[in-house]
């Protein structure tokens, strides 16, 4: 008899969470309570004031910051930098603090990062790595960089501190090599509270990477590709992360085994470029799959396409849509409490201050409009995990 009762009563909890009924009090699985009650059979009141079973059920706390997508912004300062973007042959003028002729190369790069990161620096988290690190040539060599060279991922007032990283060509000139390999070190953090957040990769360059990794004298490696950089983007985009690859003035040729001639043996930029845009899964069609700031008349196509391909990370946000890195063990016992509320998942969002699965994987959730506003204003949600 008691083993029917219990039978009976797990019956009943069964259709009350799928019917909402069955019982005395109206208040189904993780929603909020005052006594025992307000829940159904054997779903007692917990002390934080939740219907639960149990209180050992797991539960994700997070803001607006942490739900952002991250993009790593790759900026190149190396001497080639200093050349003017609508002249190539013009190795220093356009970098001279007198009557430069026209915009650098660099020039180019600042009008970028100075109007997209703050464009967006509400809805997506950057971080970047400006290399080499100027402070180090005279004293280490020509591929050195450190931390000085970065701005991590979560710093307070980021797009402050990313455009005081990336200053006007008078203010820091470009000076020594490529060493991008290096700056794609330690790009990301590891994920550690069950969020996935999308992630991606600004690469802006002028020229293939040179630096391999003990770098001897100058002359070792101004002139050789460092060929670990390819299988890097290769990788990241296998883990998920895209590289989206911005050439300056790239040159369409293949530079002769000539010592002193500043190019790169046996390499032609330009297919490199696309190669290394194919392989980073964010090319564009057509001959050029990177974005190619050629010259002055190219920066309103590239702010363009640059947009184009953030634009879709900032929408994530907009509409809260949010990943977890694990589907939940019981997807129909899962609530979301947004400034004290409790609610259950409502495909339709008819409660305005509910959520919803993003399909039928359980990995991402959708806020409703309310709660959405909410978590926008600066709110606190948690999302709490059922168990059996």
């Amino acid at each position: 008899m008691a083993r029917a009762a219990g039978l009976a009563r797990l019956a009943c909890l069964a259709t009350a969470l799928v019917f909402g009924s069955c019982f005395e009090g109206q208040a189904l699985w993780g929603e909020r309570c005052e006594t025992d009650a307000d829940c159904g059979p054997d779903l007692p009141c917990q002390d934080d004031g939740v219907c639960a079973v149990e209180r050992r059920c797991s539960g994700l706390t997070f803001d607006l910051q942490d739900v952002r997508p991250q993009v790593a912004l790759l900026l190149d300062h190396s001497q080639s930098m200093r050349r003017c973007l609508d002249d190539p042959t013009e190795r220093e003028r356009c970098a001279q603090a007198v009557d430069p002729p026209g915009l650098s190369r660099w020039d180019g790069l600042v009008a970028l990062v100075h109007t997209l990161v703050p464009e967006f620096a509400d809805r997506i988290d950057f971080a970047a790595v400006v290399f080499p690190t100027p402070t180090l040539i005279s004293e280490q060599g020509f591929c050195n960089l450190n931390d000085n060279s970065r701005v991590p991922f979560g710093t307070e007032d980021v797009s402050a501190a990313i455009l005081d990283a990336v200053p006007e060509d008078i203010a820091s000139p470009p000076i020594g090599e490529n060493p991008l390999r290096e700056a794609w070190s330690d790009l990301f953090p590891p994920l550690e509270d069950g969020l996935l957040r999308q992630r991606a990769i600004v690469l802006v360059s002028d020229n293939p990477p040179n630096c391999p990794t003990k770098p001897k004298i100058k002359e070792d490696i101004a002139e050789k590709l460092d060929g670990e950089v390819y299988p890097l983007v290769e990788a990241s985009f296998a883990s998920g992360i895209p590289t989206v690859v911005v050439g300056i003035s790239v040159m369409d040729v293949l530079a002769p085994l000539l010592a002193g001639d500043s190019m790169i043996d046996d390499v032609n930029p330009h297919e490199y470029f696309n190669a290394l845009a194919l392989a980073g899964g964010a090319a564009q069609a057509g001959p050029e799959h990177y974005l190619h700031l050629r010259d002055t008349a190219a920066l309103p196509q590239v702010l363009a396409g640059l947009r184009e391909r953030l634009a879709p990370l900032a929408e994530q946000v907009d509409a809260c849509r949010i990943g977890i890195d694990a589907a939940p063990d019981y997807p129909n016992l899962v609530a979301l409490d947004v400034d004290g509320r409790m609610h259950r998942a409502d495909p339709d969002c008819d409660d305005r201050w509910a959520w919803r699965w993003r399909d039928d994987t359980h990995r991402a959730i959708e806020l409703c409009p309310a709660a959405c506003d909410r978590l926008h204003a600066g709110a606190i949600a948690r999302l709490r995990f059922g168990c059996l």
